[in-house]
C-alpha cells in the first residue's frame, strides 16, 4: 500500500494550486503529500484544491495532513478544498465529520468556482501597507 503519484498545477491569476493524487494516502505516503503542501505554503500559495479522483484509501495520517494545515491556510484567507472523492473515501470523510472542517466538491471545476465566488476580486493574502 505504498504507491502514490502526486502532480501539481498552479494557476496564474486566480492563485489556485491543484494537487492531483493517485494511489493511497497512508502512513508511508502521507509525507510526500505533506511536502507538496508545505512547498505551496512556503511560496504563499494558500488556495489549494486536492483532486482525490485516483485515491482509493486515506488513512488517519492522510486526513491529519489536511487538518494540520487548515488553520495556517485559512489565516492567510485561503482554503483547502477536496474534489472528486470516490464513494468509500467520501464515506470515511463524512463518518469522521471532516465535512464540518473541509469542503468537498464533485469536481475540481466546482471547487475552483467556489474560490472565484469567495474571493470577491481580492488577493487571497492581505497585503501589508507600507508607511
Amino acid at each position: 500500500m505504498d504507491n502514490i503519484n502526486i502532480s501539481l498545477s498552479e494557476g496564474g491569476q486566480d492563485q489556485v494550486s491543484e494537487i492531483r493524487v493517485d494511489g493511497v494516502i497512508d502512513t508511508l505516503t502521507a509525507g510526500e503529500l505533506e511536502e507538496v503542501i508545505d512547498t505551496l505554503l512556503k511560496r504563499d500559495r494558500y488556495r489549494i484544491i486536492v483532486d482525490l479522483a485516483g485515491v482509493d484509501y486515506i488513512s488517519s495520517a492522510g486526513w491529519g495532513i489536511f487538518i494540520s494545515h487548515i488553520k495556517q491556510v485559512r489565516s492567510h484567507e485561503g482554503d483547502i478544498k477536496l474534489a472528486n472523492m470516490v464513494p468509500n473515501v467520501r464515506e470515511i470523510y463524512e463518518l469522521l465529520e471532516f465535512d464540518n472542517v473541509l469542503k468537498a466538491y464533485d469536481s475540481t471545476d466546482a471547487a475552483r468556482d467556489d474560490f472565484a465566488g469567495s474571493s470577491d476580486g481580492q488577493e487571497p493574502k492581505k497585503k501589508q501597507s507600507k508607511k
